[in-house]
């Protein structure tokens, strides 16, 4: 990756060894060390206590999420109108399409 210098488009061809991200480091994109850069002028305690509150924070985020989805209930599954014969679905009378006033 060209670490957030401008290149040439000319100069990226033919280049082996180069990653989808490489497209993410141009200027038009914000790197990850211009988002985590302000942590870094803290001294090393402070970046440790820092760290520790993302990790933090991302835990509780994903136990949330995870318990938010132990109540998820599917969508029935709805037959198409062709479909009649079918027993492993929901048949649903269908009203046929009102227009609308403009």
């Amino acid at each position: 990756m060209s670490g957030g210098v401008f290149r040439a488009p000319h100069e990226d061809r033919n280049q082996v060894g180069r990653s989808a991200l490489g497209s993410m480091s141009r200027p038009e994109f914000a790197g990850v060390g211009a988002v985590y850069a302000p942590v870094n002028h803290l001294p090393p305690a402070l970046r440790l206590i820092v760290l520790a509150v993302c990790v933090l924070v991302g835990m509780v985020g994903c136990s949330v999420a995870w318990i938010d989805q132990q109540s998820y209930v599917e969508s029935p599954n709805i037959c198409a109108p062709s479909q009649v014969e079918r027993t492993d679905c929901i048949h649903v009378e269908r009203r046929p399409v009102e227009p609308v006033a403009r």
